[in-house]
Formats: C-alpha cells, sequence, structure tokens
C-alpha cells in the first residue's frame, strides 16, 4: 500500500508531529489521516494549487506567509485541489503559525510540523520508497498470476480451468459467453441473483451487437464490473464478464487481458474444431439412420457435441436459406453443456437432433432468425429415419419465416403432405403415361378440374371451354389409360389422391379434394 499521513508519522526518523488534534471519540480521525499519499511536492508560493494534483502531500517553510496573511483561503484552494496533508518546515523561516493550525483544524486539513532536521527530500523519499514497494509487489503479483493462468492453460482442464483460476486470483466472479451470449464457463458465483444474471447478458450482448473490438466496466450496486469482448472486429468470438465488490487495478486489468487473450485463442480454436467436425458429424448422422447410436455416442464422448436423449425431435432447415451466422449458433449451442444437441448436414438440409433440454433454445433461435423450418414428433432412436422423413416433409410445407411441426402438418392438410412423402414417387409413377405426353397432361388438368366440381360435367366443360360430351369423352379415355373406374366414389378417389400427390393440384384447392372425393357428384 502507499504510504499514509498516519506511516509519516510512525516513523522515528523522520520525527513528524501532527499538529492538528488527533482522534477522539467525539472528534473522528481526520480521512487524511489514512489516505494515501501519491507523491510529494513543496512549494512556498502563495497559491501553488495550479501545480499539485489530487493525493499529494504539500511540504512547506512558509516564506509566502505576512504577519496579516489569509490563512483560510490558502487551506481552502489546497484542499479544493485535493492535497491530502500539508507539512510545515519549521525554524527555516519562523515557527509554525498558529493561524494556520487553526485554520488546517476548522476545514479537516490535516497538518504535520517538519523539524529543522528533517529535509523535505527525506519525507518524499519515504513516500517514494513505498511506492516502489508497492509497484514492486504489484509487478510480483501480475507475474505470478499471470503464470498460474498459463499453467490453468496447459493444463487437462482448458478453459474451465482458466477460469476458476481467474476467479480465485482475481477474488470476483468470472464468466466466459460465446458469440451468441451463451455461457461457456463461469466461476466464482456470477450473478448469484437472477438480475445479476440479466445484468451480465445484457452488457455482453450490447458489446457483441457492435461488432468491434471493446472494452466496458463501471459500477453497480456496490459490485464493480469489467467486460471485455474476444476476438476481431466482424469476427467477434465471445466476452469475459468479471465483477467484485472492490475497484479493479491496473495489476488486475493486466490479468483480465491475459484472461481474454486465452479464453480467445481457445474460441478459436473451438471455432476451427467445429468446422473441421462437420463432415463427421454427417457420418455419424448415417450411423444414426442405420441405429448405431452407441457407437456414435461413444464417438462424441471425446468431441464439444452430444446426443439427445429419449424422446428425440428432429427439426430440418433448408442449408441454402441458412446463413452462416445461424449454423453457428446452432453448433456453438450443440457445444455448450449439457451438450444434448446434434446438429449435422444432410445434402441439402441442415437436421437438428434434440431433446426436451434443448428444444426451446434451438426453437427460440429460429424464431428469431424468421427462418423456415419443419419439426418431426419426439420419438425413440429406433423412429430416428421416419423423425428425419417427418421433418423435412413439414419443411416442404412451411411458409417463410415459420416454424411447422409435422403434427400441424398432417392437421392442416393431408393432400399437402401427400405431394411431399413417398406417396409422390408412386403417383408419378403410377401416371407415368399421361406424364410423358403433352395430351396425356392436358387430360390429368381436365381431370383434376371435373373433380374439383365435383364430377359436374357442364360446369366443368364451361371452365375448360369445351362440350360437356367431348370433355365425357377425354375423362372416358383417361379412365381406360390408368384402369380406374371414374364412374364410381373409389376410383374418382383414388385419382384425386394422385393428382394431388403428382403435385398436379394447386394447394389451394387441396381443402375442396375432400369434398371431391367424398361425393362423386351426378354421372
Amino acid at each position: 500500500m502507499p504510504a499514509t499521513v498516519s506511516d509519516l508519522l510512525a516513523s522515528p526518523r523522520l520525527g513528524l508531529e501532527l499538529l492538528t488534534p488527533p482522534a477522539t471519540p467525539v472528534r473522528p480521525a481526520t480521512p487524511g489521516l489514512t489516505a494515501p499519499l501519491l507523491w510529494s511536492h513543496s512549494s512556498d508560493l502563495d497559491d501553488p494549487s495550479p501545480f499539485l494534483e489530487p493525493g499529494q502531500l504539500l511540504l512547506t517553510t512558509g516564506r509566502q506567509f505576512s504577519p496579516s496573511y489569509d490563512y483560510g483561503s490558502y487551506v481552502a484552494r489546497l484542499g479544493a485541489a485535493g492535497v491530502v496533508a500539508l507539512g510545515f518546515g519549521t525554524e527555516v523561516v519562523r515557527t509554525t503559525p498558529p493561524a494556520l493550525v487553526e485554520a488546517c483544524e476548522r476545514l479537516g486539513l490535516p497538518l504535520v510540523e517538519v523539524p529543522y532536521a528533517t529535509p523535505f527530500i527525506a519525507v518524499s523519499r519515504f513516500i517514494a520508497d513505498r511506492l516502489a514497494a508497492e509497484a514492486r509487489e504489484q509487478l510480483e503479483w501480475t507475474l505470478d498470476a499471470q503464470d498460474a493462468l498459463s499453467r490453468a492453460a496447459s493444463s487437462s482442464g482448458g478453459l474451465a480451468a482458466v477460469v476458476d483460476r481467474a476467479s480465485v486470483v482475481l477474488g470476483s466472479g468470472v464468466g466466459v459467453f460465446d458469440a451468441d451470449g451463451g455461457v461457456v464457463e463461469q466461476s466464482g458465483g456470477l450473478g448469484t441473483t437472477p438480475s445479476a444474471r440479466e445484468f451480465a447478458r445484457q452488457r455482453v450482448a450490447e458489446l457483441l451487437a457492435r461488432g468491434q473490438r471493446a472494452h466496458d466496466g463501471g459500477a453497480r450496486g456496490g459490485t464493480n464490473w469489467s467486460v471485455r469482448t474476444l476476438g476481431r472486429a466482424g469476427r467477434l468470438l465471445g466476452a469475459v464478464f468479471v465483477e467484485r465488490e472492490q475497484p479493479f487495478s491496473a495489476a488486475d486489468e493486466s490479468v483480465l487481458s491475459m484472461l481474454s487473450a486465452l479464453a480467445g485463442l481457445s474460441f478459436e480454436h473451438a471455432e476451427d474444431q467445429r468446422i473441421g467436425l462437420r463432415s463427421i458429424l454427417e457420418q455419424f448422422l448415417r450411423l444414426l439412420r442405420d441405429g448405431r447410436v452407441a457407437s456414435v455416442r461413444r464417438g462424441l464422448a471425446s468431441l464439444p457435441m452430444g446426443l439427445p436423449r429419449e424422446p428425440v425431435t428432429v427439426i430440418a432447415v433448408n442449408l441454402a436459406e441458412v446463413r452462416s451466422g445461424i449454423r453457428d449458433s446452432l453448433e456453438r449451442l450443440a457445444a455448450r453443456s449439457p451438450r444434448r444437441l446434434f446438429v449435422a448436414g444432410d445434402g441439402g438440409q441442415l437436421l437438428v437432433l434434440c431433446d426436451s433440454s434443448s428444444l426451446e433454445g434451438v426453437v427460440r433461435l429460429l424464431s428469431s432468425s424468421q427462418l423456415r423450418a419443419g419439426r418431426s414428433d419426439p420419438g425413440a432412436w429406433n423412429q430416428i429415419e421416419s423423425a428425419i422423413t417427418q421433418s423435412l416433409r413439414a419443411l416442404d410445407s412451411a411458409p417463410a419465416g415459420r416454424l411447422l411441426s409435422f403434427e400441424q402438418l398432417v392437421a392442416e392438410n393431408v393432400f399437402g403432405l401427400l405431394a411431399s412423402s413417398q406417396v409422390a414417387d408412386i403417383a408419378r409413377s403410377r401416371l407415368r403415361t399421361q406424364l410423358d405426353s403433352e395430351a396425356g397432361r392436358r387430360r390429368l388438368r381436365e381431370a383434376a378440374v371435373w373433380l374439383r366440381h365435383n364430377g359436374s360435367w357442364e360446369p366443368a366443360a364451361r371452365e375448360l371451354g369445351m362440350h360437356r360430351h367431348s370433355l365425357k369423352a377425354r375423362v372416358a379415355e383417361l379412365s381406360a389409360q390408368l384402369a380406374l373406374p371414374l364412374d364410381t366414389f373409389q376410383g374418382r378417389a383414388e385419382l384425386w389422391v394422385l393428382l394431388a400427390a403428382a403435385d398436379l393440384v394447386p394447394s389451394a384447392q387441396h381443402g375442396s379434394a375432400r369434398s371431391s372425393a367424398a361425393d362423386p357428384g351426378p354421372s
């Protein structure tokens, strides 16, 4: 610690004497006696305040004082300049003026008498030696703290060990956040209350939103905090947030700089690893679809991603519609504890396998990104292929900016589901003879119009611009070629399903398909 006036008075070598009254039960100790002395300055000017800085001890021999001198104004100027105490060198010119003692006592400025045998330089050297000793202590502490962080970084504990060690060294709560503002590591009781946790998240989110390297700090409710971003401008990797009761010194800031550097290196490594794992995770997905869940679980044991627990929900998005940042965010979410989220590419789609612990976070991320997505029903691992198919079918029918579940798809539009399932392949195969020629495709379109009119010849022919007998002949020809009895309910219903599954009926007309199939209409 820097020297104080009390330390100067306690030094026999200096022989200083306090002239203002000492502390009593009625009169508390003057704060200046224990305030740190940042330096000393000697001056006999009438107004030395322009040359002073807060935290100094002013030494004077009193040459400027006259019999009618205004000591009150002099002491007031020193107090306004932030002087901690005044030292009077006696017997150089005169003894200490009683009026100066009274002014210092009245205005609360400690006044010490420096004997003639004690040079001012001895007082200054005492203060300087204390400052130098403190600087050495701070340097040694800083080097020891940085060495402790380095050893933690090289241990098997990785970033978690670094954060734990930094928390102990700084005596503070420490949190490391990723680029999405999610907590990756924390220690030391960071954010022990909901409001404190929310405050930390908000400060981190604000700095990350700027997209620039930034450093901020302040005090809140008796707690001092500091936050630094990690990475470079345009590619921020996360942030470090620390808080404690005591303010952060320059030595603390140097340790925070090293913590930030080590966390940044850890994130850089994690980002490279995450990108490099994508092709491996695609292979793991194939194994999952083959039912080799246990093998994949063993393979993921040493990787920053895990498998969800049953029941498993699959969410599918089109990679062509996914901004790179969204995929990065999903993969980072999968790397967070408890690591029960699996993200992998599958051709043109990105599949996200999650359970109840991770589903909400995935849905929230996709919803905030206004991303079109399909969601399966939850199921067991032995039903994963079916769940993937459900998610893809739901994705096919999902409108822009909406996550559509398979359950919603079935409830809202069964015929839309048919057009997105394996039935479509069967339908196109069944209608192949018609689809291969323009005349056949025309007959199918005419039949769709006829069925949409509930099998009524007159309105269908009117819409098609042809005579009803010509339409009857075309439908009869189609009936023969497809071997479908279109004069029956079953035949007409089957044709409508085939047309819907082959995507030959506009989606807006799917709703009327129910009535078309249910009511064949007049012959």
